[in-house]
């Protein structure tokens, strides 16, 4: 990862495939929510490039990142995004115009879908839970750990983190050693939970159905 004052860039491994690179910060937290989506199965950077005309001059550009999702009703639905700042967007739309025009054209040609994604669509908190959960999605089973709380859950009914523990073990150092596991069956989607909202130890948790 690299900072030139002005930019951020790198490359964000994904579940889907091999690392995308970012080039912004906001990027980056785009590639963590659309890899942390368990509907997305394909994520590509820089996807295509498109020429447009613009004062007489053909320009070049080029889409931040395309993502291929679960087939709906037998579509495979595909959306090209692009990430920008809002203030940006709010300052240059007349220069982003056309080239933005060019590409809805070019996925429509598709039948794809061409979208611009901001701050506000993208720093929410189902990003802080992918952050913290992604690290537990890639953890191996603990198969102890996991039989006792599904079999405390199926008792117990909807529960908390913490209701769960303590339902499921009385030593606090047992609680603890389970609780990565509990994490890690929330991010894999073993266990229900609201991510569009902060992710605590008093969130509702359940079994999906």
């Amino acid at each position: 990862m690299r900072s030139n004052g002005r930019s951020l860039t790198g490359r964000l491994t994904v579940a889907t495939g091999p690392g995308v690179a970012f080039e912004s910060s906001l990027e980056r937290d785009w590639l963590i929510c659309l890899d942390f989506n368990p509907q997305v199965k394909l994520i590509l950077e820089q996807p295509f490039t498109v020429t447009y005309e613009t004062e007489g001059c053909t320009q070049r550009y080029t889409p931040d990142v395309l993502a291929q999702y679960d087939d709906v009703d037998g579509l495979t639905p595909i959306i090209v995004y692009e990430v920008k700042l809002l203030e940006d967007l709010r300052k240059s739309w007349s220069k982003y115009r056309k080239r933005f025009s060019a590409a809805v054209s070019f996925c429509r040609e598709r039948d794809w879908r061409f979208k611009i994604v901001t701050e506000k669509h993208i720093r929410t908190p189902f990003l802080e839970n992918a952050k913290f959960l992604r690290t537990y999605k890639r953890s191996p089973v603990q198969q102890l750990y996991r039989d006792q709380l599904l079999y405390s859950l199926k008792a117990l009914g909807p529960a908390t983190p913490q209701s769960l523990l303590a339902f499921s073990y009385l030593q606090f150092e047992s609680k603890m050693a389970a609780l990565p596991e509990l994490w890690r069956m929330v991010a894999t989607g073993e266990l229900g939970a609201e991510l569009s909202k902060p992710l605590t130890m008093s969130s509702p948790i359940w079994m999906p159905k």
